[in-house]
């Protein structure tokens, strides 16, 4: 009996066969017949899940050439970005543009076009050279800005649609040590969340936590750079995978409201008491993989991962709804974060507003909440991390032009998946 796959926040599942293809060769026979490409399986969404035969490209795995001196490097996509990040630093080198988890592939941070802490120019799209994919006439080609230029922004965030990327070229930077400062900003309501942005000017990185649970809008600004002392240490960082035994029973209280006002509350004396620290890069970057299956605590019923892109003429009234609605309706978010996408850094216009939503028994109940929102307020949903959206608004199709059905040219046709089947009219 063929088992469950899952998402990464237990809320879709596939049980189809999984073909790990040796060579390019084997790899376009099995794309001749209907199939979903998937990576290291850590989204939050069900674009890569659908109801034929998956195909990994986990043996696409090689670093293949990094040029120091035009500090880009050329990898496959099957890479996890731990490897990368292994074998980059070696050098000083890191993908400045790096999502919350380092166990995510390469391929499938260019087929969701991932975020990370940048102030600015906060996507990969801003840090891919160029991009070597199969097409929807089995041939192996490359796409650029200056080259198949539209097929190249649309494999960019296009879930796999365009054919299974094989490579890509990507844009690195300069690092000086392993180390990074990080500053905590606190804040109690909107007006001191805006007055903190003058303060960072100075910060490369910032990300932004917020206690959903509180009717104010409470939380803090972690703003980061990297050291200006030369002084890479490459060390191994062990994270761990806690046993069944405790996920049990720590699954218990996670999933309680009263468990994450406690959370929020020592979160936020620790961090008031240490507002200055020193972090290495596993810690800065990547905090969530200390524990690796933490995800697991919920996983009798799942999570909602509710991401949306927000400007800030409309933020403040978005989140006093989303709060009012939870409140009333006894739903909440046990974490919450903002991140900042902006082309310049004295110009905090666009963000982000991601909620991660504990799953009882109110499932139905949370996807209507969360539809009428983004029907309300016309948001940009990020289609990456999405499992509730019922239709496509007019915001979030603009932003994804693989819905366009003026690129059909483009599409793999034997490529299916659970979203597209939800959302493609």
């Amino acid at each position: 009996m063929l088992k469950k796959n899952f998402n990464f926040s237990y809320t879709s599942f596939f049980k189809s066969n999984i073909l790990i293809p040796k060579n390019i060769l084997e790899l376009k026979s099995y794309l001749k017949n209907k199939h979903t490409i998937i990576g290291n399986q850590r989204s939050y969404g069900d674009s890569f899940i659908g109801k034929k035969t998956h195909i990994s490209l986990k043996n696409f795995n090689k670093i293949l050439k990094i040029d120091y001196k035009k500090k880009i490097v050329e990898v496959e996509s099957g890479t996890l970005l731990l490897q990368l990040n292994e074998k980059t630093l070696r050098k000083n080198l890191i993908l400045n543009c790096a999502p919350g988890c380092k166990y995510v592939s390469v391929g499938g941070m260019i087929a969701n076009n991932i975020s990370g802490k940048l102030l600015q120019k906060n996507s990969l799209k801003n840090f891919i050279h160029s991009i070597k994919i199969i097409n929807n006439k089995l041939k192996l080609v490359e796409c650029s800005k200056y080259k198949n230029q539209k097929l190249f922004y649309l494999t960019i965030n296009g879930k796999g649609k365009t054919g299974p990327i094989i490579s890509a070229k990507l844009k690195l930077e300069k690092i000086n040590s392993d180390k990074f400062f990080r500053k905590s900003f606190h804040f109690s309501n909107y007006n001191d969340f805006f007055k903190h942005f003058k303060k960072l000017n100075s910060y490369k990185y910032a990300v932004c936590w917020i206690d959903f649970t509180k009717k104010n809008f409470s939380g803090i600004i972690f703003a980061g750079s990297n050291f200006k002392k030369k002084n890479i240490i490459l060390k191994k960082y062990n994270d761990i995978k806690l046993p069944n035994l405790v996920i049990s029973f720590l699954s218990l209280f996670v999933t309680r409201k009263v468990f994450t006002i406690f959370f929020n509350s020592i979160f936020k004396l620790k961090n008031l008491l240490f507002k200055d620290q020193v972090l290495n890069l596993n810690d800065f970057f990547f905090p969530q993989n200390k524990i690796l299956n933490w995800n697991d605590l919920f996983k009798k019923k799942g999570f909602i991962q509710f991401h949306i892109f927000i400007d800030r003429k409309n933020m403040i009234k978005i989140i006093d709804s989303l709060k009012s609605n939870f409140d009333k309706e006894k739903i909440f978010s046990n974490f919450a974060i903002i991140k900042f996408h902006n082309d310049k850094i004295k110009n905090y216009q666009n963000m982000s507003l991601s909620l991660d939503i504990p799953v009882h028994d109110n499932y139905d109940k949370i996807k209507k909440i969360l539809n009428y929102h983004i029907k309300k307020f016309d948001i940009d949903v990020n289609l990456s991390k999405d499992i509730i959206l019922n239709n496509l608004n007019k915001k979030t199709l603009n932003s994804n032009p693989i819905f366009n059905a003026k690129m059909k040219k483009f599409f793999m046709k034997s490529y299916i998946s659970n979203l597209f089947d939800r959302l493609d009219s």
